[in-house]
């Protein structure tokens, strides 16, 4: 077994490698050569015995060897090709002219237009057009009045000139669409690999904002009421309630997370047909109640049209979630960032535009930025997110010694209009 590796190694070792393009030119130039001897074999290889010179037949074989050697190079280096096989043409038409060099001339013609580069194109324009000039002018001037003997050499020159070139010509602009073809081929994959990276990444984003809003707000409503049964605890009725109020919110935490996932495993939206059954205005005392029960004084100023069961349905549903989802981001903080500080609720609402306002008061002991400073949350950026997905605009900032969210959206909905960037709290 170790032998015959072996052995085949060796034979690797002298094996030369060849490119199927070379491979092919020493075909072809094997091809032309043995077509020249054949035909001078037959004698029909020479081209008019008067305008040969003073030479033995035989030199046209020669510059037909000449031109082989040059042929060799047709695709690996053309214009090398184009100038030894143009000069062997100019040395057999001088001596013993063939029909074999212009065989092989009219090969590197072609040769020139596939694999050449643009100037070496337009050269070839020139040594083509001259060659046929030449020609042309050679057998007028020994033809005289003989009309015959010129149109045969018009449709030699068509035919060993004219046709490769033309030929050559719809090659490379066929090549030439090609490579352009498989360039706008990778371009498309390209954008379409970053447009689904992109996608990914946005529904990346899409599934972290609904996770923060079911599930960062139901545990700032929890954290809230349970510091408030822990801070009384001789007061059982408030105890009660604070945990009566800790299991809604449990209860509805679960729900919206069982609605979420089920939407996620199989795509299927199991609420209602407009998607409010766990989140919009009508269900915002679920929001309040807690909060209030908690000890926190809140004031809210909300139309009874939006709150009642049948109000919302001039909303457009998403605009009705994403108010919500406004304000329960915004009472969170409110909570989360400034425990125990009075918080005011504003709603107004038109046949065009709805307006959501959330403001509370500053905690004296996190400065008047309310925030902590070595923490960036997501919930303004999901706020603002929110907004701008229904073509609203909201603004976030602290302002004096209370920190404010307002937002306007569009009652019906709408497309983007811009937000501004989010200030972290």
């Amino acid at each position: 077994m170790t032998g015959a590796v072996r052995a085949c190694d060796d034979g690797d070792m002298w094996r030369v490698p060849v490119s199927r393009a070379r491979l092919n030119d020493y075909a072809l130039t094997l091809l032309f050569f043995a077509l020249g001897l054949a035909l001078y074999a037959t004698g029909l290889g020479l081209i008019g015995q008067d305008l040969a010179a003073d030479l033995p037949a035989w030199t046209c074989l020669i510059t037909l060897a000449v031109a082989a050697c040059f042929q060799l190079f047709r695709s690996s280096h053309p214009g090398v090709a184009l100038a030894g096989v143009t000069l062997a043409l100019i040395v057999d038409a001088a001596t013993v002219p063939s029909i074999a060099v212009w065989l092989v001339f009219s090969d590197i013609v072609y040769a020139t237009c596939v694999y050449g580069g643009p100037r070496l194109v337009r050269g070839l324009y020139a040594v083509a057009g001259i060659v046929s000039v030449a020609t042309f002018l050679l057998v007028t001037t020994f033809a005289g009045s003989d009309w015959r003997l010129i149109f045969i050499c018009l449709l030699w020159l068509m035919a060993l000139v004219g046709s490769p070139l033309a030929y050559g010509l719809a090659v490379r602009e066929h090549r030439n669409a090609l490579v352009l073809e498989r360039a706008h081929s990778r371009t498309l994959a390209d954008l379409a690999e970053r447009e689904q990276i992109e996608a990914v990444a946005d529904e990346r984003r899409r599934l972290a904002r609904e996770l923060h809003d079911v599930i960062a707000g139901r545990l700032s409503a929890i954290t809230v009421q349970s510091a408030a049964a822990l801070q009384y605890p001789e007061d059982t009725a408030l105890a009660g309630k604070a945990l009566q109020s800790v299991r809604s919110s449990s209860v509805e935490a679960l729900s919206e997370m069982r609605g979420l996932i089920d939407l996620l495993s199989d795509g299927t939206d199991h609420s209602a047909p407009d998607g409010r059954v766990t989140a919009g205005l009508r269900r915002i005392d679920r929001l309040i109640e807690p909060i209030a029960e908690s000890g926190t004084d809140i004031d809210v100023d909300v139309p009874d049209s939006l709150t009642a069961a049948a109000g919302t349905d001039e909303l457009a549903p998403v605009v009705d979630i994403a108010a919500y989802r406004i304000v329960a981001e915004a009472l969170s903080n409110a909570v989360t960032h400034a425990p125990g500080q009075p918080i005011w609720v504003a709603i107004t609402y038109d046949t065009e535009k709805l307006r959501l306002c959330v403001r509370n008061r500053l905690s004296p002991h996190r400065g008047r930025t309310g925030g902590d400073t070595g923490h960036t949350g997501r919930g303004l950026g999901n706020m603002h997110t929110r907004a701008h997905t229904v073509g609203g605009i909201l603004h976030a900032e602290p302002d004096g010694d209370e920190f404010v969210v307002e937002a306007t959206l569009p009652a019906t909905g709408g497309t983007s209009v811009g937000t501004t960037t989010p200030k972290e709290v």
